[in-house]
């Protein structure tokens, strides 16, 4: 399952909400006004004589001579305004390089309209997996970025698997990709691991109402158990009756009974059409049909979930996103109302071991320099900038916000209350918000383990669940049709038409009648051209297997 995508602003709220540190208090002071800590002025005098003395002068320092750069971002989100006058990590950016970033935004459509004009900016933004980075890069709209680093900038910091992963089949890599997860930093060694977002959270002080404990949700048996529990003791919150489950996601339930995405030939298999599938939907109708999960899981939105949840009216919930934000909220109303990682259902009925998707391992947006930019060698000098270990840190921590103790990121405390009294002050003041070149695998080698607030740590197990058995997913995410085809029509239509009939067959009157509806779907696949489109996707999947090469992208057939 491809994970939503969410702003770098969202990304960085969600970590320093929780923790909160980050900069002493300065007042009405602007950040042009306010100069470097003793400390870090001494560290970053201290620096530049070991690279005077090695010889080495970063990339982006030996021209600092003023530049503007314009960049579009296909995100009308994205509200970046880069304003080094009152922004410290925009002023760090500007000092360090010369670099004066105009931001542009707009959509896919803008997008499209600036390659048909020809009058690109110096710099596009845009999904990593949209039609738009194959057809600018076989059109000769972008520049090779290995070329330019080896040029002018060769501290670029950039995993050798991403540019072999997004390499054009003329040998060239134009796309600088966020958030990738390559192997060679999801390692002991380096401290990157893949994460997943198919997770199960359970209200602890609702469990032990019950007597059961989150061992017992890890079988299908125990789970279900748990939540007739719930319904049958008329549990109660608040005054409120307590919803057993919300969140249903049939793929992430397949993938918890074991369903497998590759024969052992090599081919690719919809998940849709395992028997773990049927499985997941059949367990989700049982569920409906028993009142353990209601008609409004299909029709409500994610506002009205995370009022569910941040109001204490939910005693389980799949999926991280599900819970992300609302648990907390609930957390600080009721600090013993704590929504906690319980860990997956182990397996299904057929007792395979399970495997769970990473959150796209791929990566997030694309950034690339177009023929046209004035400066692409200093462009590429930024993104080395951009791509460092400390220009990743400060765009999570903020800008000055944190010490680096025993190769932790530490934050500092006197921090806490700015960010805690206004976050969106405190966020516009410190972090760069400019994520398109994060790394978040450096992140993680720099995370502090050793925290107090309880879902921060409940956060950090889940993410290090030893138990978790994940697989990489960038070969079964990358093999959809390009934008524009007569596939990629099909695929929409297949999409499309299964978003609406999967609840009709969760919502069956019995089991009987929710297989009869699964296969009448799945043979209504097959009729708008379904094979065609596998065809078209599994040939994908082995192209993706030979650019790793590998003979086989799933875990228990690896050898």
């Amino acid at each position: 399952m491809r994970r939503k995508r969410i702003s770098s602003i969202l990304l960085a709220g969600a970590v320093c909400v929780s923790l909160l540190s980050g900069c002493g208090s300065r007042g009405e002071e602007t950040a042009a006004d306010i100069p470097q800590s003793e400390a870090l002025q001494t560290e970053a005098a201290e620096e530049s004589r070991k690279e005077e003395a090695a010889g080495e002068t970063p990339s982006w320092k030996k021209d600092t001579s003023p530049v503007t750069i314009d960049w579009f971002v296909a995100y009308d989100w994205y509200g970046k305004v880069f304003d080094p006058v009152n922004n410290i990590a925009d002023k760090k950016l500007q000092t360090e390089t010369g670099i004066t970033v105009n931001i542009i935004t707009g959509d896919a459509d803008k997008l499209n309209a600036l390659i048909v004009s020809g009058e690109l900016p110096d710099v596009v933004t845009f999904d990593a997996v949209a039609s738009q980075r194959l057809q600018m890069e076989n059109a000769g709209l972008v520049l090779d970025l290995e070329e330019l680093a080896e040029n002018y900038a060769p501290d670029l910091n950039i995993p050798q698997s991403q540019k072999d992963w997004y390499r054009n089949e003329d040998g060239k890599w134009y796309s600088l990709v966020s958030f990738y997860y390559g192997p060679e930093r999801c390692s002991d060694e380096f401290g990157g691991f893949l994460v997943t977002h198919n997770s199960n959270f359970v209200r602890t002080d609702l469990l032990e109402q019950i007597g059961m404990t989150m061992d017992d949700l890890h079988t299908k048996d125990g789970f279900y158990q748990a939540l007739k529990k719930v319904k049958d003791q008329k549990l109660q919150y608040d005054g409120m009756d307590v919803i057993p489950l919300t969140g249903v996601y049939p793929v992430n339930m397949a993938q918890q009974f074991g369903a497998q995405q590759e024969d052992e030939q090599g081919n690719l298999l919809d998940i849709k059409l395992q028997p773990e599938y049927l499985e997941a939907l059949k367990f989700y109708n049982k569920l409906y049909t028993e009142g353990l999960i209601t008609t409004d899981e299909f029709t409500q939105d994610q506002t009205q979930r995370d009022q569910k949840v941040a109001s204490g009216q939910v005693f389980m919930a799949q999926g991280w996103m599900t819970v992300k934000q609302p648990r907390s909220a609930l957390y600080s109303s009721d600090p013993n109302a704590k929504m906690l990682y319980c860990g997956t259902i182990k397996t299904g009925d057929s007792g395979k071991q399970h495997y769970l998707s990473s959150i796209n391992a791929a990566g997030w947006t694309t950034t690339m320099i177009t023929a046209g930019a004035e400066h692409p060698d200093r462009i590429i000098s930024l993104f080395a900038y951009l791509t460092q270990e400390e220009a990743a840190l400060d765009e999570e921590y903020g800008s000055g916000c944190y010490d680096i103790v025993d190769g932790k990121a530490i934050r500092k405390e006197e921090a806490v209350k700015e960010y805690e009294e206004d976050y969106n002050a405190a966020y516009n003041k410190y972090n760069m918000n400019l994520s398109f070149a994060m790394d978040y695998t450096i992140i993680q080698k720099y995370e502090n383990l050793n925290v107090e607030n309880e879902l921060e740590k409940d956060r950090i197990n889940m993410e290090r669940d030893k138990d978790a058995s994940l697989y990489d997913d960038k070969c079964f995410s990358d093999i959809n049709p390009m934008a524009g085809t007569d596939l990629a029509a099909i695929k929409a239509a297949i999409d499309e038409y299964w978003k609406s009939a999967e609840p009709q067959i969760i919502m069956a009157s019995d089991e009987a009648e929710c297989e009869k509806l699964y296969n009448q779907a799945v043979e209504q696949m097959y009729s708008m051209g379904y094979e065609e489109l596998y065809e078209s996707q599994n040939e994908k999947f082995h192209k993706n297997k030979e650019k790793l090469g590998i003979e086989f992208a799933w875990p228990s057939l690896q050898k």
